[in-house]
């Protein structure tokens, strides 16, 4: 049965009541909240313009070294039809996901990611968090619930934002 609700499809209502009914009685301290963030707590569109992922904006933004974007397109090109294979087996595939970010990450060290360029590229960013998303967070403060960000992006460019 498909059931939707403000905007939002739950194909099946049934199981949401038990999860929902699962975390009301064991309380908020068995919970953590785990998202991603670009387009997730924030905004896919400002005044009718997408708004870049923040690694598409270190990418494309000519931060870095010349090297860095063809280098970052090539790792894309190899690695990223192994993410989208639905055949090929989750232990492979997460073994590939992580050597691809390996690999990400010391290339845009030896590029000249550092924190000024990490600021300066925050400073530039457009950035909206979503409707509501800041009194979530806040919320979840308050409620000492963890709130686990998970990102292609550097996590101290997340915590500049």
């Amino acid at each position: 049965m498909l059931y939707m609700e403000n905007n939002a499809v739950i194909p099946h209502p049934r199981n949401l009541e038990r999860v929902v009914e699962s975390i009301s009685k064991g309380g908020t301290g068995k919970l953590h909240i785990l998202s991603d963030f670009d387009k997730t707590l924030t905004t896919a569109f400002i005044e009718g313009q997408e708004v870049h992922s923040i690694i598409a904006q270190i990418r494309e933004g000519k931060y870095l070294t010349p090297d860095y974007s063809p280098k970052a397109y090539a790792l894309f090109e190899k690695y990223h039809p192994i993410e989208i294979d639905p055949k090929i087996p989750l232990k492979e595939k997460k073994e590939a996901m992580h050597e691809w970010w390996d690999f990400h990450f010391k290339l845009l060290a030896e590029c000249g990611l550092d924190k000024k360029v990490m600021e300066e590229i925050v400073r530039k960013r457009r950035l909206r968090f979503r409707d509501g998303a800041l009194e979530f967070i806040d919320l979840l403060h308050q409620h000492n619930i963890p709130l686990v960000i998970m990102s292609a992006a550097p996590g101290d460019m997340l915590k500049c934002i």
